[in-house]
Order: C-alpha cells, then structure tokens, then sequence
C-alpha cells in the first residue's frame, strides 16, 4: 500500500540549484548576514558569500580542478565551509565530506573510495591531511587549508586563493542534475558507502525541509556539516535566505548564549542536546524565548524529553526521520529516487533501489489511523526473544526514564544455560547515581510486556555514537558478541 502525505506535493523551482539562489540573495539582500561565528562573530553577508565563491571556483579552476572531479572536505563547522561547497558546485566538482574525527587511515580510504583528486582541510588537521594524501596517492601541492597558520609554505590555503584574484573561468550554467555532492552513510551495520546527490536532489530536500519553516533572521547549527542534515540545513539556508549561527562543536555555555544572542528561533540537533535542554542546570540561565522550535533526528527519542523540554523553555520538539541516500527527508516525490545511487557499488544500489521506484530503508515501522508514521527499529538490529521481535530503541526510550541513567545502549545478548536470544543493556549512569543491575531490570519490567524486559545489564562509562549521535550498536554488539564466545568456549 503506497501512503502520500496529507499536505499534498511541495512544487520544486525547475531548473534552479543552490548558486542561483546565492547570486539572488548578493543582488536581493546583499548586507544580509548568511553566516555567523558563535566564538567570533566573524560575519559573511550572501554578497561575501558569492563573491568568495566565485573566488574560489576561479583559484581552484586554474588549479585544474575540473568538472566531474572529487574533492574531500574535512574540516569542522566554520563559516568557510558552506561557501567551499558552493564554490565547488559552481566548478562542476563534487565535494566529498568526511569527518572531522578521521585518522589519516581512514581519511585515506574514502579519498581513495571517492576517488578523490583533491582535499580541502582546517589547517588544524593538516598533519592528518598530508598523511592521508600519502596514503592515497595524492599530490602536496593538492592539498589545500582553511586558514594558513602553521602549515607547510608549500600549501595553498583558501586565504591564499581570495586575494589572487583571478579572472573567473568561462564556465557553463550550473546543471541542477548534475551530482554534486558524495556524502558516505554512517556505516552502523556496515561499511561506509558512497552515496551520489544531486543539485537538485539538494535542493529538492532543502525546499520541503523547509516549506513549513517560518522567515526568520537566523537559524542555528551545531550538527557536523559533513552529516547530511547539516548539508542540508545550509541548503535551506542557501534557499530561503536565513542567517546561519555556526558553533564547530557543542560548546553548552557557548552555544546557549548564541541562542540567546542571535535570538535564534530554530535548532536542528542530535538527540544527546535535547537531553541537554531537558535536564542541565545551565539551561535556566539563559533567555531562550526566541526558541520554539528543535528538531532532532539520527536516533529514536521518547515523548518525555519532548514534553520536559516544552515544559522547561516552551520549544516544540519535532523528531525527523531521513537517510544519507534521500537527502535527509525520507517523504520525497518520485524523480528524487531517481539518481545514481552509490558510488561504483551496483550491487548495493541494486539492494537499495528496487525498479520502481522505491528505497528500502532496513527500518521497521507502521503508520497508524491518523498517518502518524513510526519507526521501531533497525531490521538488523532487532532483538528475537522467544519468538517475539524486541526494538531496541523502545528498550533504551524505558531506560533514559530511569532518573540514574543518563544514556545506554540495547543488544543481542545470550543466556549461556539455555542458548536464547536475550535483550541486554549497556547503561551509563548519571555521575554520583547508584543503582544495580536488578534494580534496572525490574524498572524496565515493570513497564514492559515480558517478552521485552531486559535479562542481563552491564555499566559502562560511555556508549559509542557518531558525530550525528546516532548510537554504533554494531561496536557493543560485537564486544558482546566477543563476551559470549569466550565464555562458551569450552
């Protein structure tokens, strides 16, 4: 049964991509502020924006950098970021982003999984640029910084490229299909893989994760902007013409005084911050008025944080669902499921995209009477306890109830006696709580059906999450997993 949502289709600009919108905004608002440093209030307008752009494109053109070309950008949230992207799209290049957290290993692996020709880094992760470009093959003199201090007087850096003011190339009008973007899943279950966007399907994304946004002065974000939301959310920006407050990571005095500052009206963030604005202390010295809205995405949430956030500072929490592969929402139109799919990996697109038309995602969920959608769990990630399906996520969403338990993490564990499947919890505590494991599993049972109590719990000091804060269950699952095989052995 194929569902459409209520609000009907949200109509697409033909032929528009992200750079005409940025040359509208330099002609409509130039004095705009488009991007803000929270640490230093470092300010570009939309005419800075596509100026530098364009700056760009023409250094990096005479670089030879060409159409078609990937370039990997690892750096982490700075007000350059976004106009590196966009001056790349202006090329015809794709721009490949990667962590910040990477080693040079594993940089290394997606420059050469992307094939990439070029890197663009922070001059902070400079040493670890130049280690990967060895790795992969790649030139010096095709290693370029955001920002010049204390690196190699052999790089270029993006300063370097503003001021040499070269003649901007003859290039052709931007083309809205073409890819522009080769962002790599989060790799939960699996490896990482490339995933080929398009303008448009970025700026498709852009237009309905906003069309029921209001016109504000400023939004706000602290997502890393390699993660796909946060591509997005500059997109948005790109489009609608909004300032974009940036903080390169959660800085919690930091980033509620820029709440409260710039009078910011929306926050898009990863679960772990809205649990933050639940429970801290430091939230009740701040002037949050201006907030209504937080969207959280990357992991399941439960109600109650919803409701103590509102409760506490009157802001909505909305919890969005989307992938890598779809651009960030996952309720697109047809033609957006159209494009290449992953990178030189048929087969896993071929996994992914059926022939008509549709993505399977690998979550399991339901749509109830009032088109409400739910999603319960990852298909892999599901517990089988006696017959029964247990969702993780529902489990965690009991736990975080707990007033000692400030995170945790549920897998597949195993009862040695019997060889059953059972669901097991890795829990951190809140500093100075105690508690034992009995009395989190009789918590949890007492508000579960039976099939889903937990049977075994270990504390640990941390669960492992990507930069999103989307939980790795796969490294819990596989240290549990390494547990029962050295406790059956004979």
């Amino acid at each position: 049964m194929v569902f459409s949502s209520p609000h009907g289709v949200v109509p697409i600009p033909e032929g528009k991509s992200a750079w005409d919108w940025v040359e509208e905004h330099a002609a409509n608002i130039p004095n705009k502020p488009a991007y803000v440093c929270a640490l230093t209030e470092r300010t570009l307008t939309f005419a800075d924006v596509h100026d530098q752009a364009r700056r760009i494109c023409a250094a990096l053109a005479a670089e030879g950098i060409k159409k078609g070309d990937v370039v990997t950008l690892h750096s982490f949230n700075c007000v350059e970021y976004p106009v590196i992207f966009l001056a790349l799209t202006r090329l015809g290049a794709v721009c490949s982003t990667a962590s910040p957290l990477f080693n040079e290993t594993e940089r290394a692996e997606q420059i050469k999984h992307s094939e990439s020709v070029a890197i663009i880094t922070h001059a902070k992760m400079v040493d670890t640029a130049v280690k990967a470009a060895s790795l992969s093959g790649i030139k010096l003199n095709r290693v370029y910084t955001i920002g010049h201090a204390n690196i190699p007087a052999s790089l270029m850096s993006i300063e370097d490229m503003l001021v040499k003011d070269i003649p901007f190339p003859n290039l052709p009008p931007v083309d809205p299909n073409a890819i522009v973007a080769m962002p790599f899943s989060s790799g939960t279950t699996a490896r990482p893989k490339g995933v080929l966007l398009s303008g448009r399907a970025l700026f498709a994304g852009a237009v309905m994760a906003s069309h029921f946004e209001k016109d504000m002065e400023y939004t706000m974000t602290v997502l890393p902007f390699f993660h796909i939301m946060s591509t997005l959310l500059f997109h948005m920006a790109f489009y609608r013409g909004w300032g974009t407050v940036i903080l390169p990571k959660f800085l919690p005095d930091e980033y509620l005084s820029a709440i409260a500052k710039y009078k910011v009206w929306n926050v898009y963030v990863a679960p772990p911050i809205v649990q933050f604005f639940a429970k801290h202390p430091l939230v009740d010295k701040y002037d949050l008025s201006s907030l209504k809205y937080i969207g959280s995405g990357g992991a399941p949430m439960g109600t109650e944080v919803e409701e103590a956030v509102f409760k506490r500072i009157g802001a909505k929490v909305g919890q969005g669902y989307g992938m890598t592969e779809l651009c960030g929402p996952v309720t697109m139109p047809a033609y957006e499921i159209n494009r290449p799919g992953y990178f030189k990996n048929p087969e896993e697109t071929a996994k992914s995209i059926t022939d008509d038309g549709f993505v399977h995602t690998g979550d399991v969920g339901y749509i109830d009477d009032d088109g409400f959608i739910f999603i319960v769990d990852r298909v892999k990630e599901m517990i089988k306890y006696k017959g029964h399906q247990v969702a993780p996520a529902e489990i965690e969403d009991v736990l975080h109830g707990h007033p000692a338990v400030v995170d945790s993490c549920c897998v597949r564990g195993k009862d040695l006696e019997s060889g059953e499947e059972i669901p097991k919890a890795f829990v951190v505590l809140r500093e100075g709580a105690s508690t034992s494991p009995g009395e989190i599993m009789n918590f949890v049972g007492e508000m579960v059906a039976p099939h889903k109590r937990i049977r075994q719990v270990e504390f640990v000091d941390l669960i492992p999450k990507t930069m999103s804060g989307k939980i790795l269950r796969r490294q819990l699952q596989l240290r549990e997993d390494a547990r029962i095989k050295a406790a059956s052995a004979p």
